[in-house]
């Protein structure tokens, strides 16, 4: 390539990044992926999350285990959608909300937080450990 070609060269590649650069901006289509937070949070971290949202109207509690287990005990503001129900449930729900999701141990509540990351749904806060560790650590439980 000889020498005087180089500036030709230079503005195509600097045309085309620009051009690159441009398109995607106006391609956009709102948030991405990246804009969400869907993560495991410990029980210490999940009270201090309970309190700073409280009164917050789209902030949800989920307990996904069964009716039974609910009823022995949960979290003090949380509403029961059995995990083997939840995606009958799922249409019913804000995905810009904020949810605290747990089952007993984690496993069921793992499934349904990867359900509604894969439904798009916004804030999804999981307890890690779920209603066995929220009681070890000596949080708040109530039946109703």
């Amino acid at each position: 390539m000889t020498a005087h070609c180089l500036p030709l060269v230079f503005l195509f590649v600097a045309g085309s990044i620009t051009a690159l650069v441009l398109a995607s901006g106006c391609l956009d289509e709102g948030p991405g992926p990246d804009d969400r937070i869907i993560q495991t949070i410990p029980p210490a971290e999940a009270s201090a999350l309970i309190e700073e949202m409280e009164g917050v109207p789209d902030f949800v509690i989920i307990d996904v285990r069964r009716p039974g287990e609910f009823a022995g005990g949960h979290i003090p503001g949380a509403i029961n959608i059995d995990s083997a129900l939840f995606s009958d449930h799922l249409n019913d729900l804000d995905p810009d909300g904020t949810y605290l999701i747990y089952c007993q141990r984690g496993v069921r509540s793992a499934g349904v937080r990867e359900m509604m990351r894969e439904a798009g749904f916004r804030e999804v806060y999981e307890i890690e450990g779920g209603m066995s560790a929220w009681q070890a650590a000596g949080l708040p439980v109530v039946t109703d």
